[in-house]
């Protein structure tokens, strides 16, 4: 069975955690990572470049699509009803998350990767707090890299993101749960319908670790969910494994691209 990476707990940090923390940031205060002004304690992001992050509030409660007012399915989700259960991106991709989120996909830069990461956990407690989070997933399943692009990059972002939460939380991390089997094109720049078509087939399940995981709700993870081609295709992956309940989860959300 997979173990959680440590137990739940919602409180602050203990006080001689708390001392390391304050002396750490005493010696090396913290330093906004967009404008280079000093950090709002305890984070690298300042309070008005915090501010200008915009938070996806009006969103499809199925796949998290911004929308004008919240609904419980877009137009999109009625036409076509995605394989996963729900999803959760708290915020909206653009200016300046956008190059946050850069410089940790591509400049290896650990110091943007801890401020996500604290963003998301922030997010994640108010979503639980307001119930728009039912419960916790029993495993993060990180959206994994096929293993040349995993050797080109050095890491994978979402398994960097991923790490951080489900230490928080207490939630099982199965990064080799889902393998990528095929070196796929990037997607940046693929309309709609070719995403579907260059993702098609392109994961597969570890069949004796979903079995030993015991895992009936999991969490499919990624930094960005743009159309949502790869986290449909990673959950329908899962689903046809036999998962009960797949939710996707992402840092930030795009508006509708075609």
């Amino acid at each position: 069975m997979i173990r959680p990476s440590a137990t739940v707990n919602l409180k602050p940090p203990s006080t001689v955690d708390g001392f390391w923390q304050r002396l750490q940031f005493a010696l090396l205060p913290p330093h906004c990572l967009l404008c280079g002004t000093r950090g709002e304690s305890p984070r690298d992001l300042c309070a008005a470049c915090a501010a200008d992050l915009a938070g996806n509030r009006s969103a499809c409660a199925r796949c998290a699509l911004p929308l004008p007012v919240p609904a419980a399915l877009c137009g999109e989700c009625l036409r076509h009803e995605p394989p996963f259960d729900a999803a959760f991106a708290p915020y909206l991709y653009g200016h300046p998350l956008d190059l946050l989120l850069t410089r940790l996909k591509f400049g290896r830069s650990l110091a943007a990767g801890r401020v996500l990461a604290e963003l998301w956990s922030v997010a994640l407690r108010g979503a639980l707090a307001d119930g728009a989070i039912a419960a916790l997933p029993d495993a993060i399943v990180p959206v994994p890299l096929h293993a040349t692009r995993l050797r080109e990059r050095g890491y994978n972002q979402a398994l960097e993101l991923a790490k951080p939460l489900a230490r928080e939380f207490g939630i099982a991390l199965a990064p080799d749960l889902l393998r990528r089997t095929r070196a796929t094109a990037a997607q940046a720049n693929l309309d709609a319908v070719t995403r579907r078509r260059n993702l098609r087939g392109a994961f597969e399940v570890d069949s004796p670790a979903l079995a030993a995981s015991a895992a009936g709700h999991i969490v499919v993870l990624d930094d960005v969910m743009t159309t949502g081609t790869t986290l449909r295709e990673a959950a329908r992956t899962l689903k046809r494994a036999g998962v009960a309940r797949v939710e996707v989860w992402a840092l930030a959300r795009a508006p509708h691209r075609r």
